[in-house]
């Protein structure tokens, strides 16, 4: 691929919102059917080097200058963004844990909150929503999941939490090791878990591989309150070692009755004397 050249200033005025940040790179990038040039839009923006090495207890870092006017990145940046600040003497470090945060979680310190900002800018660079239409459309499955997966060349983790987040319908997404309950990501209309970590989920009989039909289960035995008049379904992929993802979708009944048209023509059609 030819290098890239962006307008930083261009991309620096749109504000700090992270979303708008990764779309106004993507205003400056020839029209894309392949995965995100992470690398080069990276050179693009000063960033001297990106460097990926065996990390202890890290996900990921940053060295750079307080102007940003330079920087090496070992995997993740903060780059584009003058209000944050280095967390250490050693620069920006991200754990695991940070690399699971997001916008709707409850921050309160600096350094969380500036790892969940981190986070929402770069699924918004890797995913462009402009690209995700024909993945969401239609009903939702794990297929579509997979496909997002390697279109953009991200983890299935990464698109499964994007694909709920996004996706029109109630939906919810289970990660699990050895049948236990490790997490969930929820969209935005999915109700509250009752599960706990290493709690035993229903997931039926495993099939390394393989992804399940949509099957009924017991609301009562994910939720915490169900929503009356609602039905759950869960579908599961069975992954290597031990490791399974699990997509829910609630479907809200329409539990009326006769409608208005129906009992309208009981009550004022002929009737027999």
């Amino acid at each position: 691929m030819a290098a890239l050249t962006l307008e930083r200033m261009a991309i620096e005025e749109v504000g700090l919102n992270p979303q708008r940040l990764a779309e106004a790179i993507h205003d400056q990038l020839a029209r894309l059917d392949e995965a995100v040039p992470v690398y080069e839009i990276a050179a693009a923006l000063d960033i001297e080097e990106i460097r990926e090495q065996p990390l202890s207890h890290l996900e990921a870092a940053l060295v750079t200058t307080p102007e940003r006017d330079r920087g090496r990145v070992l995997l993740l940046l903060h780059f584009l963004n003058p209000t944050h600040e280095q967390t250490s003497r050693d620069g920006f470090h991200c754990t695991r844990r940070d690399m699971s945060l997001s916008r709707g979680d409850q921050i309160g310190d600096r350094h969380r909150r500036q790892e969940s900002e981190a986070n929402d800018f770069a699924i918004e660079l890797l995913t462009p929503r402009r690209r995700l239409k024909t993945f969401l459309r239609g009903s939702p499955g794990l297929g579509q999941i997979i496909s997002m997966a390697a279109e953009f060349d991200i983890s299935r983790e990464a698109a499964a939490r994007r694909f709920v987040d996004l996706h029109p319908d109630d939906l919810a997404v289970v990660f699990c090791k050895d049948g236990r309950f490790v997490y969930a990501d929820c969209g935005r209309g999915f109700p509250r878990f009752s599960l706990r970590a290493t709690e035993q989920c229903d997931l039926g009989k495993p099939d390394l591989g393989a992804i399940s039909d949509f099957e009924e289960a017991i609301a009562d035995n994910w939720l915490q309150s169900p929503p009356p008049a609602c039905e759950l379904f869960t579908q599961t992929l069975w992954q290597a070692n031990g490791r399974s993802m699990t997509l829910l979708r609630v479907d809200q009944v329409d539990d009326d009755g006769p409608g208005f048209d129906d009992a309208f023509e009981r009550f004022t059609g002929p009737r027999n004397h």
